[in-house]
């Protein structure tokens, strides 16, 4: 008897764990919707920027990936349309979550901050081609870099993202379909 009512009394908490744990999963198919209606539907960025800052850190709660990455680019995206200087302001926040980031999501950041970089130097190119290279200079700050620096830190970050091999070659891509665009190309992926 007593067997019986400590089996029940387990069942009936592992159920309550159960429970709790399925409504506390994040569902990113409505939230993605609700911000594609407001920037698409209403013209509210800014609400939609609120939005993407919960999906994000839902992701991270979450440790979704694919999820935090897609919460990521929309964010700075949207931030890109309501700021000053968002091109720097995006290097930043990439850089700051490559620091918190570990493999594989590290390699992908790397790819973006790369092209962050890129972006950069395309939209300011006019006024770099009169810089001159600097010697001995701490060059911390990407509006004073010359061309070769902004070549080199995109070479450098294109390397990196792609530097473990081996790890980018074993890792799924199911965790990432937030951030693949659909298509037939999977099965033309390099073993």
């Amino acid at each position: 008897m007593l067997l019986k009512r400590l089996l029940l009394i387990n069942l009936f908490v592992l159920s309550f764990f159960t429970m709790t744990e399925a409504q506390s999963k994040f569902n990113y198919t409505a939230a993605w919707k609700k911000v594609d209606d407001l920037i698409n539907k209403k013209g509210l960025p800014e609400s939609a920027l609120k939005e993407v800052k919960t999906i994000y850190a839902a992701a991270k709660k979450e440790k979704n990936n694919g999820q935090l990455i897609k919460a990521l680019l929309f964010r700075v995206n949207l931030q890109q349309l309501k700021e000053e200087d968002a091109d720097i302001k995006t290097i930043k926040e990439i850089e700051k979550e490559i620091t918190l980031s570990a493999e594989p999501v590290k390699s992908i950041l790397n790819n973006l901050l790369a092209e962050a970089y890129w972006q950069y130097f395309q939209n300011n190119r006019w006024k770099l081609y009169d810089r001159t290279n600097t010697q001995a200079f701490v060059k911390n700050d990407p509006e004073t870099w010359s061309i070769d620096d902004f070549h080199q830190k995109i070479s450098t970050l294109y390397l990196a993202s792609i530097q473990n091999e081996k790890l980018l070659q074993q890792t799924t891509l199911d965790a990432f379909d937030p951030i693949i665009s659909k298509g037939n190309m999977r099965r033309f992926r390099i073993l």
